[in-house]
């Protein structure tokens, strides 16, 4: 936590509507203003539904120095009491795509998880809603003294704001809706518009061309659960690879790889599926699902559209929330929380022009009709503005400071990559995260080439005696690593994720520092020199085959 933060539980109500109910436990953090002058409080709710709060209290302090900022972790959401996780729905929902069935058929086993993780919960999941998150927040103020603050919601949160600042007019003076996701429009159709949106008519016709080629003929790919760390092999239909993409869209800096990302695909390269499985499941199961499906059933699921349920190809979380919602059975929430935002506070809209989840232009027409809204779109930007937005962090404090907003949300914070920007070769991201049997040659080899300088180094010091022969090829060994890691480093530099899709161009080239040391191999004739060469032969090949050969 940030110095002098300090941390309580809220105790509220688990269901307003029941007087009889239990009390629940939300944690929250306050971290104190660091600047001298003081303006009122920022408080601040995760996503999802089921996405951390209180980690981000380090980065909203710094955010903000002249304001306390207050954190307020979700009702049944981690760390809180209870905590609605349903870790066997989580390996589940991870293993469905392990399977080539239809993602409905494939939700049902998690759908089952949730079934038993309801049944046992003993609590009365229908408190459980983002009306009740927004009377939360509300008793914090109160509780904390505060006469009015400011809201910082983000995606889901913003629902949550903006009934906050509806049911509590006199306590909230401004509003920042950040990735507005309105609670009158449907949430799936957002999400298959937003892909669209998201990736530009060249790379969708791409992205569905591979899905068609996937359906036809699925590809087993390697991994692990997330979940459960156990191995397994996941075999990817046109859904799966959808789901993916569209879960890889959220990151600011997997954006500009994903066109060239596309392009490979469609040509039948599927080298980087590897490191699009491990990002794009592991950001699947990042939240808390039993949070997330007992509010989105009761809030959301059932007010979408059956067009949105049926479309083809099928982004499969949100087949799964159809299912999962089927079997809870929960009550859905009242039609007038879905009701178009209406209140009077001044409200910066925030919204990524590649947002694949809360679309630019629908975050603009349901904000509309506020009455004091400034609407700032940022090129290049997908979800969570002010995560991945420099230029967005820079317009919230000037807006919340009442100064004119900077000029800079039109340029994207890196370009998009094409092919003729890399060598092509996706088999060193997939070799680096697949565990430690691949890299096994290039450690032998690296292994080789310190000890080999180390060991003449030492050798020269006591005998006084310097042959340069005899450690040329180690020479050339560590010259190749130095320059192969100085491009690498280049490249990782500009944009990590470039190395997911390949290496700079001159990065093959190094390996003739390799080759040029064969000749002195022929003229070794110690079985140390024969073992040494081996591994040398090793890592040559090694290089050869994951870096040299496109992919």
């Amino acid at each position: 936590m940030p110095s002098g933060a300090r941390c309580g539980r809220l105790e509220v109500p688990e269901n307003r509507d029941v007087p009889t109910t239990r009390t629940i436990k939300i944690p929250y953090v306050v971290v104190p203003a660091r600047d001298a002058v003081k303006k009122p409080p920022l408080v601040f709710m995760g996503g999802g539904p089921g996405s951390g709060t209180i980690q981000l209290a380090f980065f909203f302090a710094d955010l903000v120095r002249d304001r306390n900022v207050v954190l307020l972790e979700q009702r049944g959401g981690d760390r809180s009491d209870p905590d609605l996780d349903c870790p066997e729905a989580d390996k589940r929902f991870a293993d469905m795509f392990t399977h080539t069935e239809d993602p409905y058929a494939e939700a049902d086993t998690v759908a089952d998880a949730m079934q038993t993780c309801l049944k046992n919960f003993p609590g009365d999941p229908r408190g459980y809603t983002a009306r009740n998150a927004a009377l939360d927040l509300r008793d914090l103020r109160v509780a904390l003294g505060y006469e009015h603050w400011s809201l910082y919601g983000l995606s889901w949160s913003t629902g949550v704001m903006a009934q906050l600042a509806a049911l509590d007019p006199a306590g909230v003076d401004a509003v920042v809706l950040d990735s507005f996701s309105p609670p009158s429009v449907d949430f799936a159709q957002n999400g298959y518009d937003g892909l669209r949106t998201s990736l530009g008519p060249a790379a969708y016709a791409d992205l569905t061309k591979a899905a068609a080629q996937l359906d036809a003929h699925p590809q087993a790919v390697p991994g692990h659960n997330p979940v459960t760390n156990e191995p397994r092999t996941y075999r990817l239909t046109g859904d799966d690879l959808v789901t993916l993409v569209h879960s890889a869209a959220y990151e600011v800096d997997l954006l500009p790889i994903l066109p060239l990302l596309l392009h490979q695909l469609a040509a039948g390269k599927y080298g980087a599926l590897n490191t699009l499985v491990a990002v794009g499941i592991g950001e699947l199961v990042s939240h808390n699902l039993g949070q997330y499906w007992l509010m989105q059933c009761q809030d959301e699921v059932p007010y979408r559209t059956a067009g949105a349920r049926h479309a083809r190809p099928v982004i499969a979380w949100l087949a799964a929330d159809d299912v999962v919602c089927g079997r809870l059975g929960l009550p859905r929430s009242p039609a007038t929380t879905r009701a178009p935002v209406r209140f009077t506070q001044p409200t910066l809209v925030l919204a990524g022009a590649q947002d694949p989840i809360t679309p630019a232009a629908t975050a603009d027409s349901a904000s509309a009709g506020l009455p004091h809204r400034q609407f700032v779109e940022f090129a290049g930007i997908g979800h969570a503005v002010v995560l991945s937005s420099r230029c967005g962090r820079t317009v919230v404090t000037a807006w919340l400071d009442g100064r004119s907003l900077e000029q800079c949300q039109g340029e994207p914070p890196y370009q998009v990559v094409g092919p003729s920007d890399l060598h092509l070769t996706s088999r060193l991201a997939a070799t680096a995260t697949g565990g430690y049997l691949p890299m096994v040659p290039a450690a032998l080899f690296v292994v080789l080439v310190v000890g080999w300088i180390l060991g003449w180094i030492v050798h020269a010091v006591v005998r006084r005696r310097v042959r340069l022969w005899n450690v040329l090829p180690a020479l050339a060994g560590l010259l190749f690593l130095g320059s192969f890691g100085a491009l690498l480093w280049s490249e990782y530099d500009v944009l990590p994720a470039r190395l997911l899709l390949g290496v700079p161009h001159l990065a093959p080239w190094t390996g003739v520092l390799l080759v040029a040391t064969l000749p002195w191999w022929t003229k070794a004739r110690s079985w140390w020199s024969a073992a040494a060469g081996l591994v040398w032969l090793g890592g040559l090949a090694w290089f050869t085959v994951v870096v040299v050969l496109p992919s």
